[in-house]
């Protein structure tokens, strides 16, 4: 099976990798002039690739055909307070690995980070692509500039096939494996985390007014990052694995 690269967008012809991914190439992975490998992009292209002459600092490939992403029935979103320092890479990764499409940084009431600038959000961006990298999967997962709740209420897709859920305690939700067993998936699901303070009731009854679903993971407490990839394994494994 050939080396894996990333490369933003992909066409036919001879095509240029960024510094980062040279570096990889050469340094990690020992690649040579000649070789062959398999090149993907953002959107889910696969194209494979011969590496041609260049300096040492550059990584030229060529490229004859490119295969187009192959349809996705179903994606899935999720939108969750950042959790504090590496804990916040681990939850980027780890949906990147399960086939997340997005991963939105949600500011709610009771946030304790509140990222700041472009550092989280590069940084995340290399995280899923050399997860995408690894994992195989098509395409890279989106990472969203921080919003705040009323706007990701204001960009969900309710309705005509969507659907969008939030993780709460109360005794009114419910239980995510009534969800799950649904032998019909939704054509896109969008699922909401909170802070590890709780929701506060006014935005509990702003997501209900929004037709959300409140739904219940566990019967414990859940850190961030634990209920949001507990939940994309949940999703992963039911609605978005292969069928045969």
């Amino acid at each position: 099976m050939p080396r894996r690269l990333h490369i933003a967008s992909l066409h036919p012809g001879v095509l240029s990798l960024d510094p980062i991914q040279v570096r990889h190439a050469r340094q990690a992975l020992r690649l040579m002039d000649g070789d062959e490998v398999e090149l993907f992009d953002d959107a889910g292209r696969t194209a494979l690739a011969t590496i041609i002459a260049g300096a040492s600092h550059e990584l030229n490939l060529r490229v004859d055909a490119v295969r187009e992403a192959r349809e996705i029935g179903f994606t899935w979103t999720v939108a969750a307070a950042v959790p504090k320092g590496e804990r916040a890479d681990w939850l980027v990764e780890k949906l990147s690995e399960l086939g997340c499409g997005g991963f939105v940084p949600l500011i709610a009431e009771r946030s304790v980070v509140t990222p700041k600038g472009t550092g989280k959000h590069d940084r995340w961006v290399r995280i899923a692509t050399e997860s995408a990298k690894q994992c195989r999967r098509p395409g890279v997962m989106c990472i969203e500039s921080p919003i705040s709740l009323d706007e990701c209420l204001r960009t969900l897709d309710i309705g005509a096939g969507g659907s969008a859920w939030f993780f709460d305690t109360g005794s009114t939700a419910i239980p995510v494996r009534e969800l799950l067993l649904n032998p019909v998936a939704p054509r896109s699901l969008t699922v909401l985390v909170g802070p590890e303070g709780g929701w506060s009731p006014t935005e509990v009854d702003r997501m209900l007014d929004a037709r959300l679903t409140a739904v219940a993971l566990t019967s414990t407490i859940l850190r961030v990052e634990t209920a949001a990839v507990a939940a994309g394994a949940l999703v992963a494994s039911m609605w978005a694995s292969p069928r045969g």
